[in-house]
């Protein structure tokens, strides 16, 4: 094969004789298998987890003989009005990428060069702390590689074999390995029971990682009752039940999951613009189901944040790959409010 005939990222690392692992880094840190590149790449399937119109990955890839020395890009690419990349920036990043480090960049001795093979390009992203954290936790675990040196406190703290009042000095690395590591029982277990004693501050900040991962069912039900209680309160905790519902957002427990977001939507406090940035934006399957859809777009046509609120993020929802079909067919109900109508108008006349 020559560089003419390279006009994928993934060819590219295949001739290098790279191994590698794509993950999302838009909406959560996931992995995205390599097929799902393969047909991005290709223009065959949009991206499955668009941001902004954007592709937003990491890419971690080493030499098969070196497995110990991994090297990592962050890359963004632009989409089309389908979710489809478009492939003038891709073919513009890999006439970049050849020119830099040629065809053979596994040959090269200097790890420098293959690291600072991108510096200054258009397509590449420095991603938040968090999302740092998250991609290293998810990478290392991928690779069936150790935790990092702050994962032992953060377990023991989150297991409840610390004082919990003793949250400020766990790094944040360490909460996110402890989140993609919920494997054992002992520790799901553990956790379970802490959840409810945890001050706000780590509640948060393991919420933040938990969507990351696919936390357990039992780990679910707690946080669906914390929704409950803060649903039967006179004024809901707003940042509580978004964490809850970002931290239950990619378990495997899609019934409990699906009845949280249900009992939310029917709840007032729903019309909230982060309440429904955070189901549509997070938890986008459950509005392939007709019913919760028909709930969420009627209190999304009547949010705090008023039509503009309404247009953004029903924009950024249709632009989820195959939500366009589930959501047009629900706002084509006869069955709908004059303010939903209204909204409806106003957007189709644009």
């Amino acid at each position: 094969m020559t560089s003419n005939t390279i006009t994928t990222l993934s060819e590219f690392l295949h001739h290098s004789g790279a191994k590698y692992r794509v993950f999302d880094m838009g909406r959560r840190v996931v992995k995205i298998s390599p097929a799902e590149f393969v047909d991005f790449e290709w223009a065959k399937a949009p991206y499955p987890y668009p941001f902004q119109q954007t592709a937003l990955f990491g890419v971690i890839f080493w030499n098969p003989n070196l497995p110990e020395k991994q090297y990592v890009w962050f890359l963004k690419f632009p989409l089309d009005e389908q979710g489809l990349l478009i492939q003038a920036a891709r073919d513009e990043f890999l006439v970049m990428l050849l020119d830099r480090v040629g065809e053979c960049m596994l040959a090269a001795a200097d790890g420098q060069n293959i690291e600072g093979a991108l510096k200054d390009s258009p397509y590449t992203f420095t991603p938040r702390e968090d999302k740092m954290a998250a991609f290293n936790a998810k990478a290392t675990k991928s690779l069936a590689a150790k935790p990092s040196r702050f994962y032992q406190q953060a377990y023991n703290y989150f297991t409840g074999k610390h004082d919990l009042s003793g949250w400020a000095t766990l790094g944040m690395q360490g909460v996110a390995d402890v989140a993609v590591r919920l494997d054992d029982n002992e520790a799901t277990l553990g956790l379970i029971e802490t959840i409810p004693k945890l001050p706000e501050q780590p509640f948060q900040m393991l919420c933040t990682f938990l969507e990351n991962a696919e936390p357990a069912t039992g780990i679910v039900e707690v946080l669906s009752q914390f929704v409950d209680t803060e649903l039967q309160e006179k004024q809901a905790n707003i940042p509580r039940i978004c964490a809850c519902l970002r931290a239950a957002s990619n378990s495997p427990a899609k019934g409990l999951v699906d009845r949280m977001v249900t009992r939310v939507l029917q709840h007032l406090c729903s019309q909230n613009i982060e309440i429904l940035a955070t189901i549509s934006g997070r938890i986008w399957r459950v509005l392939e189901q007709e019913h919760i859809c028909k709930l969420y777009l009627e209190q999304l046509a009547h949010n705090d944040a008023g039509y503009a609120g309404f247009s953004q993020v029903l924009a950024d929802a249709i632009y989820m790959p195959k939500m366009r079909g589930h959501i047009m067919k629900v706002m084509r109900s006869p069955v709908r409010s004059e303010k939903l109508t209204r909204f409806m108008g106003k957007l189709f006349s644009v």
